[in-house]
């Protein structure tokens, strides 16, 4: 298959940054000083408005906000990718066309939510953000969020279109992502679980959108940058010592423990915006217990 694509998410770890709040808004000065971090870091880029950003709960005026000091920070050192996902293919298409304008280099996308398509319903809905998008589109599956897996098919169809160029893939199911992998050469897929950052180098994917790389990046891009130096071993070593902090990270649900953490270390604020509530002191005494044996201490 030839390939035209518009442009590749550089392989490597891409940070998908939490969205700090403070007093009820964003905190602008703390996203600068997460980005900051970012910067001087080993990271390839950085997602903002993912999952672990919040973006269900981050009002429209607030993204541009958002995407406008990341773009502003990052610009021509690091990409920038942004959640414009919608379970609204028209909606779907105006964030994409809007995140672009604001400074965006990629556009991640999720499946459509709540709704359940079938697979063709999902291809279409990819097909026609493609199409619109001014920007390359990335697909993120993540089926424990939308009710809905995109198939290998579905994926290997999508890998042709020259404007659709990585998959971020969280599903979990190895031998799902193994046939994703195989059926589609003409996408780079990207890890979508700190967990499984390994397991999805060995296949070949090119990196990871990692949440423990808000805290440790460097750490986190050891991991990708020995695999891809022919240094598997040390690789597995690095991701082993990690591997019980990474588990932890899942004690509550997403973006709760890591906010708990980087507010440990004076980064942020805990805050999360209903319903998400702030993890109770036992789960974050473990988490910081489990962060001390991978060899990140909190204060």
């Amino acid at each position: 298959m030839t390939d035209n694509k518009t442009g590749r998410l550089p392989a490597g770890i891409h940070t998908a940054v939490v969205t700090p709040f403070l007093h009820g808004g964003i905190d602008i000065p703390a996203l600068r000083r997460l980005l900051e971090i970012q910067l001087d870091s080993g990271v390839a880029g950085v997602v903002a408005l993912g999952t672990t950003g919040e973006a269900p709960t981050v009002t429209q005026s607030e993204k541009d906000v958002i995407i406008k000091e990341c773009a502003k920070l990052l610009s021509g050192k690091k990409a920038l990718t942004v959640g414009c996902g919608s379970n609204d293919t028209q909606t779907a298409c105006e964030k994409v066309k809007r995140a672009a304008s604001l400074g965006a280099d990629f556009a991640l996308v999720v499946a459509p939510y709540y709704n359940r398509p079938s697979q063709r319903g999902i291809l279409r809905h990819f097909i026609t953000v493609a199409d619109s998008s001014p920007i390359p589109v990335v697909v993120y599956n993540v089926p424990s969020r939308t009710g809905v897996d995109i198939s290998a098919e579905t994926l290997a169809v999508l890998s042709s279109h020259d404007n659709v160029v990585a998959c971020k893939e969280a599903s979990g199911d190895m031998q799902s992502v193994t046939d994703k992998i195989k059926e589609a050469p003409g996408l780079d897929f990207f890890c979508g679980s700190d967990t499984l950052l390994y397991h999805f180098l060995t296949l070949g994917a090119k990196g990871g959108i990692s949440v423990c790389s808000n805290i440790e990046p460097d750490k986190t891009c050891a991991i990708t940058d020995k695999y891809f130096a022919g240094d598997a071993e040390g690789a597995k070593d690095t991701f082993f010592c990690m591997y019980p902090f990474l588990k932890a990270l899942s004690c509550d649900v997403n973006p709760v423990p890591i906010k708990a953490l980087m507010a440990s270390c004076g980064l942020i604020s805990a805050s999360v915006r209903p319903p998400l509530c702030e993890m109770t002191e036992q789960k974050r005494s473990k988490l910081i217990y489990s962060a001390s044996d991978a060899g990140i201490y909190i204060k």
